[in-house]
């Protein structure tokens, strides 16, 4: 099964992605982690650069997105279940995944924005997005109306509980003691 987790910085999508990897044993492929993998960078290493700008131009995200789907292929070619964590921002990206993954299940994570801002500030992750990157992220962002939205200001185990529901709804086997 592949499980697309979408949304804004800081709206958890991480939280989800790392529940599905730990709890349910999916394959986590990571768009923070991998684009500073491309770029030669340690994946804990900050890089303070615009939005838009340095390895997060136009032409380096379509790099990262196919290389995500490149490494998604290679999971489900091995009979695994797999989560691709990134924003999918623009329609073109999800366009990417829907035509290789028909079945790919989108999901949305979302916050309220005074809890997303909370995050942003006092985030110790890969991730380089601060405030300003998720200002700018909200004027683009549009969200399709086939992810399911997840609301990720609950705890572990209702969010665990959340997913496993969606993921059984959608044809989910299980892989894993739950």
């Amino acid at each position: 099964m592949i499980v697309v987790l979408m949304g804004l910085s800081g709206s958890g999508k991480s939280f989800l992605a790392d529940i599905l990897h730990e709890e349910f044993g999916f394959e986590w492929l990571r768009s923070d982690k991998l684009r500073k993998e491309m770029a030669g960078m340690e994946a804990g290493e900050k890089l303070k650069v615009g939005y838009g700008e340095g390895i997060y131009k136009p032409e380096w995200t379509k790099k990262v997105y196919e290389e995500l789907l490149r490494r998604a292929e290679i999971v489900v070619k091995e009979k695994r279940d797999v989560v691709i964590d990134a924003t999918f921002l623009e329609e073109w990206q999800r366009r990417m995944v829907k035509e290789r993954f028909p079945k790919a299940l989108f999901l949305l994570a979302w916050a309220e924005e005074e809890e997303i801002l909370r995050r942003l500030r006092e985030r110790k992750d890969i991730s380089d997005a601060d405030v300003e990157i998720y200002k700018k992220q909200k004027i683009k962002f549009k969200p399709p109306d086939y992810a399911i939205p997840i609301n990720t200001q609950k705890n572990r185990e209702e969010l665990k509980a959340v997913l496993k529901e969606l993921l059984l709804q959608h044809g989910w086997k299980g892989t894993q003691e739950t």
